[in-house]
């Protein structure tokens, strides 16, 4: 399939917001694209985007990035490379361009106490809308009594131990294909 001028325009205007308003780095970036793709646009399904959250733990890198370049290739969306592409350059062009003409202006923001306060509250909103967004992936994800027991055991595992979130990852998908989870 042939990604299409008017998708490719829409894969590229929607990444190019997420990079260019997603305040607070690659979580900041996952939450807004759980709400464009699953809730908005429905290219994807809570359970498929979730899905997709995971198997992007398993790769080195930012998430975010990572989702955006398997969104923007998906066939039922735009079909290959120049998807992928378009949603990469998309997501990371305005974080390069921003970085670049704000770096030499932060330090002097910061001195600033009104400048500073609204950084600051910035940054309390990003957090608020990731404990959005954590909760109603959890209600997704949390659905019986052993993807609980999953969760609490990797929380446990992270907080007590300081596993690897990528191990947690790679064993909570052990544990499920071999207790006989969703295929």
């Amino acid at each position: 399939m042939r990604a299409t001028p008017g998708a490719l325009k829409e894969v590229a205007s929607l990444f190019l917001r997420l990079g260019s308003t997603a305040f607070g780095g690659p979580a900041a970036h996952i939450a807004m694209m759980e709400d464009e793709v699953v809730r908005r646009r429905r290219w994807l399904s809570r359970e498929e985007f979730l899905d997709l959250l995971g198997a992007t733990h398993l790769i080195p890198g930012p998430n975010s990035t990572e989702m955006a370049i398997h969104i923007g290739r998906q066939r039922y969306l735009l079909g290959g490379t120049r998807g992928a592409l378009v949603a990469t350059l998309g997501i990371f062009l305005p974080a390069f361009v921003f970085v670049a003409v704000t770096a030499p202006l932060v330090p002097r923001l910061r001195r600033s106490p009104t400048a500073g306060a609204f950084l600051d509250g910035v940054n309390v909103a990003s957090l608020a809308l990731l404990v959005v967004v954590t909760w109603h992936l959890a209600r997704v994800a949390l659905v019986d009594l052993p993807s609980v027991a999953l969760a609490a055991g990797a929380a446990v595992l992270l907080a007590r131990f300081r596993v690897n979130s990528a191990w947690l990852v790679l064993g909570g998908s052990l544990v499920g294909l071999t207790a006989g989870g969703p295929s």
